[in-house]
């Protein structure tokens, strides 16, 4: 009966664009879609995130999307591979983070405090040149060690917008280091 209603659903979303439809089809299941993506990541509003762009695609494709199992299989497939991509990229970002500060301390032989003196004169003034707000989450991210949520709360914005600026602020430093 479930899947019927579903399949009833999808099609009238696909054909009429009804946005009733896409509104039960995204209450009753939004919350099984949000506890998987939580199962996999310690983050409440990376996966409140994660959930919204899979229905927010859900959505936008709804003409081109060719559902071969149930909507809640769709769903919670591509749930998964968002949270993966999310995952990849967080762990892209901390490796970047993590080799970028620590490299001179696996350097020591040879090191050079004037080296290190210029470094990070350098990076004071790549990051007092950054737009203030990226700046500014880029210093209570890296510098006070805030999480995104609590950036988010603090700057009354969105987490996925604290963790734009603090890539944005990476690729820059990256950039004009080189």
């Amino acid at each position: 009966m479930t899947i019927d209603n579903d399949i009833f659903l999808l099609k009238k979303i696909k054909e009429e664009s009804d946005e009733n439809a896409f509104k039960i089809i995204f209450e009753k299941h939004y919350r099984t879609l949000y506890n998987y993506a939580r199962y996999n990541i310690n983050d409440e509003s990376a996966c409140h995130d994660i959930v919204q762009d899979v229905f927010t695609y859900f959505w936008e494709k709804r003409n081109e999307i060719n559902i071969k199992q149930t909507v809640k299989a769709y769903l919670l497939s591509a749930v998964h591979n968002t949270s993966i991509n999310y995952l990849k990229k967080q762990d892209t970002n901390k490796r970047h983070i993590t080799g970028f500060f620590h490299e001179a301390s696996r350097e020591q032989d040879g090191y050079d405090p004037i080296f290190e003196s210029a470094l990070i004169e350098s990076l004071d003034k790549i990051i007092s040149d950054l737009p203030d707000q990226c700046r500014e989450i880029f210093h209570l991210s890296r510098m006070k060690g805030l999480k995104h949520k609590e950036i988010a709360n603090i700057l009354n914005i969105s987490p996925r917008t604290v963790e734009t600026q603090i890539y944005r602020a990476l690729r820059t430093i990256k950039s004009k280091l080189k």
